[in-house]
């Protein structure tokens, strides 16, 4: 039977049940998938019936066990079929999968057709000791707990955030003006240092004043900022938090200022998800009188009627090409003015007067015409790298690695056979338990340096593929670059923005052109 001489599968999942609940982590790659693999690997060596075939690994890192749609699974599932695979070994029963029925179905039917044993570790669960007949009652049951717990989990969390929510409980950070009640983690009180800067910055609003004047008369002041507040981490181009137009909007935007918990505003749709998604407003968890207010529910009114009139006149970027310069100062993105030309400048020095990025201003002509001409000699000087690099020979170290990797591989599969020959001249009596372990512990030793060249071998070729990669990516450039220093400037002028990553402007003679292929270069008015 084809079945028997095939290999031994270790099916690894990450599972929804690796999830650190108390913290609201999960558990990475080297602490959930690797102690599974170190787990198998030891239930095999402990039997040399399974010990001495082949092994092939199939990892699942973050997919559901409550169905079957896993590319791993199904690639294992494809050698099954094949008949290239003799016996399938999980952790537990949950690895495999949580769908009691669907589990059921390839334990009774599918696996007894096929002649694949199924070994569950943990679950104490080998089909071989089943003669056929279906792991009972006790494997049925751990599979329906399983799926019930699977399913279970995400809504048992979510009902009691939204328990939490409707009682008007903070779950998230204090906003601005507010700290945390202390010894009681989810209510929050008024902060005296912060709350009157609230209080003033509606009131301001209220009274006419310009959120540009706000921010600046707060800057002056030395005012405690929203960052500074929550110690968030610093834009790498900032020397110091500083008012601006954006906090100033979301101070009065924030509903919770009038004492009313606002909760659920986001969400994620999956436990790993590192997004998270905005909710409609009639989603949202809005609890009233659920603390202190700072302002009233009529001025709060107020002054967004004023914010919404004031932010229907202010121009929004709409072209992309607006978004690629930056001040090399305070690292914030140049605002567009218009007149004659439009313009370039820095609105750090609308919130401080003495403000170093006062003295940036460049016309898009002049900008333009700067990292055009900047642009042209890029071109000029990857066409003639690319007509060198078409007359080298270029050798292929890639392919080099990959042949020492199957001549390792070769010999490790030799070590698999080796072992069994070993085991069967010991159990036949050619030689003594003490030589036995003396010449498996050689070939162990023997094998352990051939896997650790091996691993060394792969990690370099996925070095080599990343070079590869970005090689590639640059020699497609380079093969472009003749055909466009044919073209027209205008033609040119609309490429040049796809290559860059960003224009960083430092004074009104000094700009940096960072190419999207790595090259950055330096022009000047």
């Amino acid at each position: 039977m084809r079945a028997m001489e095939g290999a031994v599968a270790l099916y690894l999942r990450l599972s929804q049940e690796d999830m650190n609940i108390r913290k609201g982590a999960i558990k990475d790659e080297s602490d959930s998938i690797r102690s599974q693999r170190m787990m198998l690997r030891t239930f095999l060596q402990e039997r040399p019936s399974l010990a001495g075939r082949p092994v092939l690994e199939f990892a699942d890192d973050g997919y559901t066990g409550t169905n079957f749609e896993r590319p791993q699974f199904q690639k294992m599932m494809e050698l099954v079929r094949t008949g290239d695979i003799y016996c399938i070994l999980v952790k537990d029963l949950s690895r495999f999968g949580r769908n009691y029925l669907e589990v059921g179905d390839y334990l009774e039917h599918l696996f007894p057709f096929l002649g694949v044993r199924f070994i569950a570790v943990n679950d104490h669960y080998d089909s071989d000791n089943f003669n056929g007949s279906t792991g009972g009652l006790d494997v049925a049951f751990r599979n329906l707990i399983y799926q019930r717990y699977s399913q279970d989990l995400s809504e048992k969390v979510k009902a009691g955030k939204h328990i939490r929510m409707a009682r008007g409980k903070h779950i998230t950070g204090c906003p601005y003006g507010y700290k945390k009640k202390p010894g009681v983690k989810d209510q929050m009180i008024i902060d005296p240092e912060t709350a009157p800067v609230v209080k003033e910055i509606f009131q301001s609003i209220i009274n006419g004043m310009k959120t540009t004047e706000i921010a600046t008369a707060l800057n002056e002041r030395g005012v405690i900022t929203p960052a500074e507040y929550k110690k968030i981490s610093r834009n790498r181009f900032t020397s110091e938090p500083m008012w601006s137009q954006q906090p100033i909007f979301r101070i009065i935007k924030d509903y919770k200022y009038t004492g009313a918990m606002v909760n659920f505003k986001c969400e994620s749709r999956t436990i790993r998800a590192k997004t998270v998604y905005r909710k409609p407003p009639e989603e949202w968890v809005i609890t009233e009188n659920s603390h202190e207010p700072i302002v009233s529910h009529e001025e709060y009114e107020l002054a967004n009627s004023k914010i919404r009139k004031k932010a229907s006149s202010v121009r929004k970027h709409s072209e992309g090409k607006d978004w690629i310069y930056y001040c090399g100062h305070c690292g914030r993105r140049l605002r567009k003015t218009h007149g004659l030309d439009e313009y370039y400048s820095c609105a750090t020095q609308l919130y401080r007067k003495d403000a170093v990025c006062a003295s940036i201003s460049w016309s898009r002509t002049d900008i333009e015409q700067v990292v055009l001409a900047a642009y042209k000699a890029q071109l000029q000087l990857m066409n003639e790298k690319y007509q060198k690099m078409s007359k080298e020979h270029q050798e292929d170290p890639l392919m080099e690695c990959r042949k020492r990797q199957a001549a390792i591989s070769a010999k490790l599969a030799q070590f698999d056979s080796q072992n069994l020959q070993l085991y069967e001249q010991y159990r036949e009596g050619k030689f003594g338990k003490e030589d036995f372990l003396q010449k498996k512990g050689q070939l162990l030793k023997s094998k352990k340096e051939l896997e650790q060249k091996l691993k060394e071998e792969q990690q370099q070729e996925e070095g080599l593929l990343q070079q590869q990669k970005e090689h590639q990516v640059q020699e497609a450039h380079l093969a472009e670059s003749g055909g466009l220093l044919q073209a027209a400037d205008e033609e040119l002028r609309e490429r040049m923005y796809d290559d860059i990553e960003k224009v960083t402007v430092y004074s009104s003679e000094e700009i940096e052109i960072t190419w999207k292929w790595g090259d950055i270069f330096t022009g000047s008015h």
